[in-house]
């Protein structure tokens, strides 16, 4: 009776200590009442700022005895499991292993009720005797995840029933430790450099092939009992096919100061493993050992940073799909399941493992310009020409040049990969026959052109009046050399034959069109074609000189003609 005693007194004194404002219990029945404790007596526990619709579960872990005719109060009875090494100062460890008892395959205790918050935002309330409860809270939509609740519903001085609401988010204040009762965590990545923002359409970060683009991931940490089953603290990064992953450029810092990496593990500067990394395809895996993170003064964990870079290859998107990269950041409920330590694999079907995502996407561009020559088409467009070579430089004095491109068939040339800025294009080789375009182009590559390419296919069909096969069906009318349907003729058959399918021919044909579109991100189009023109029609350079040299070289032939005729005539008088 004496133990029993003291656990009581200890989970009273837990009450005041963990700053839950409840009053005492009746510590006996002499008072003087002028309500007396009675079995009937009820009240409503409640817990508040509750968040992602989470199952509530109240276990009843102690319960109030009695007198004679269910009034006056005798004594609580505990159930078993609910004691604490010093009745003065409990725990939130122990306070924990309770809950884990209570949520085990077989629990000792059965719950006294189970509530879905679906219906009700932000507070718990249930009606309940006199005792002492522990709520579990578990399986937040939002990832919220919850230490276990203590409640209790006490008597008063007056012998009434009594309660006061608790807060989730509040903490367990004992000792020099502190745990919280509920947390968020959440990841965030971010971009840090190695990019250029396009500000035409928000601020989008832009970068060309080969460009370097250095990432921040941040994960919150949530705070847990030493003795939580589940410390899960994993993060798993994929960069997209336009990205390389450089697994070399990994880091990791906690508290400000950056771990030691040897391989594949981190470590303090005392050879304490605090994460271990293995490089996946096209990211990495990074699994935290939960206990060796520090705390500060108020019990928080200080959040590791974790650095990386990646560069862009020739395999980048251009337009409005970008290359992204994504984190998952995968965290325990404290009390469900256990922690992950396979690094090698994800813990997506683990039980009691949540998870948050971020990504960062950079985009790249594309310029494109359209060569022509003299010659118009029959609609007076100038024809395109195919095989000009052309530098695209990032300087307006062309000096830093970042591409060559050749024109194709459609006289098009596209230089792929680059981000937003101001470029500048320079004929380098004309087409055979042509000059050379000395004029130096602007194009700037921002998010407010894009192309767009649509197919077409048109299916052309011969008839004829002649049954091809024995097997062959009619398929139609043919009066006149002219075909028709079924339904075009009706029942009136006279003066038509029958027409069968002789033949059938589909031409598909595509067209790429460069449009203007404020929603799309994509090629950034010259807004004039870069014309050219024939040799044959220019002076050019030197083109006075030809000419004179021409003249001369006719009047030299003429003078040898005269010379060659007044010298036979000598000979022929002689």
């Amino acid at each position: 009776m004496k133990t029993r005693k003291k656990i009581i007194a200890g989970l009273l004194t837990a009450t005041m200590v963990l700053g839950m404002s409840m009053t005492s219990f009746a510590a006996n029945s002499q008072g003087n009442y002028d309500t007396k404790p009675d079995n009937a007596d009820r009240a409503d526990v409640s817990i508040t700022n509750i968040t992602g619709n989470p199952d509530v579960t109240l276990y009843q872990i102690a319960e109030v005895e009695y007198g004679p005719g269910g009034v006056e109060f005798v004594d609580y009875e505990w159930a078993e499991g609910a004691e604490f090494d010093d009745p003065k100062a409990p725990t939130a460890i122990e306070i924990n292993e309770i809950a884990q008892g209570l949520i085990a395959a077989s629990p000792t205790i059965t719950a006294k009720a189970t509530w879905s918050a679906q219906d009700v935002v932000g507070t718990y309330t249930q009606e309940v005797p006199a005792g002492a409860y522990i709520a579990v809270i578990t399986g937040a939509d939002n990832g919220d995840i919850y230490n276990p609740i203590l409640l209790t519903a006490t008597y008063n001085e007056d012998g009434e029933l009594t309660t006061d609401a608790i807060s989730s988010d509040a903490y367990y204040l004992h000792g020099s430790t502190a745990v919280a009762k509920s947390s968020s965590p959440d990841v965030e990545k971010k971009i840090t450099d190695g990019v250029t923002v396009d500000a035409t359409n928000g601020t989008i970060n832009t970068a060309s092939v080969g460009d370097v683009v250095d990432y921040e991931v941040t994960p919150t940490v949530p705070t847990y009992p030493s003795n939580a089953t589940n410390k899960t603290f994993f993060i798993s990064d994929r960069l997209s096919a336009g990205l390389t992953f450089e697994y070399d450029s990994l880091t990791v810092t906690v508290n400000g100061a950056a771990l030691t990496r040897s391989g594949n593990t981190f470590t303090y500067s005392d050879g304490t493993v605090v994460a271990t990394a293995v490089e996946k395809e096209n990211g990495f895996n990074l699994n935290f050992d939960y206990d060796t993170l520090v705390y500060d003064a108020e019990g928080h964990v200080h959040a590791p940073v974790i650095t990386y870079s990646g560069v862009i290859n020739d395999d980048a998107v251009v337009g409005d799909d970008g290359n992204n990269n994504k984190v998952i950041y995968y965290y325990g409920d404290p009390n469900t399941g256990t922690t992950w330590t396979d690094v090698n694999d994800e813990p997506d079907e683990a039980k009691g493992v949540n998870k948050k995502e971020d990504e960062e996407t950079v985009y790249t561009y594309q310029l494109a310009f359209l060569k022509t020559g003299e010659d118009t088409d029959n609609d007076g467009n100038p024809n395109p020409l195919a095989g000009a070579k052309f530098g695209i430089y990032k300087d307006a004095n062309c000096t830093q040049l970042i591409d060559v491109v050749t024109t194709n068939e459609n006289g098009y040339a596209v230089s792929t990969n680059v981000e937003y800025g101001i470029y500048y294009v320079k004929e380098l080789v004309a087409p055979t026959g042509y000059s050379l375009n000395d004029k130096v182009y602007s194009i700037t590559a921002s998010w407010t052109t894009a192309t767009t390419t649509s197919t077409a296919s048109e299916t052309e069909r011969t008839y004829t009046e002649t049954k091809p096969s024995d097997d062959a069906l009619q398929v139609g009318w043919i009066k006149n050399g002219t075909f028709y349907s079924f339904d075009e003729v009706g029942s009136n058959t006279d003066g038509y034959a029958a027409a069968y399918l002789e033949s059938e021919k589909t031409t598909t044909s595509t067209k790429t069109d460069f449009v203007e579109n404020g929603d799309v991100g994509g090629t950034a189009l010259l807004d004039d074609a870069i014309p050219n023109t024939k040799l044959s029609t220019l002076p050019g350079t030197g083109g006075i000189g030809t000419t004179i040299f021409t003249i001369g070289g006719c009047a030299i032939m003429i003078a040898a003609a005269a010379l060659y005729f007044v010298s036979r005539k000598k000979t022929e008088e002689q």
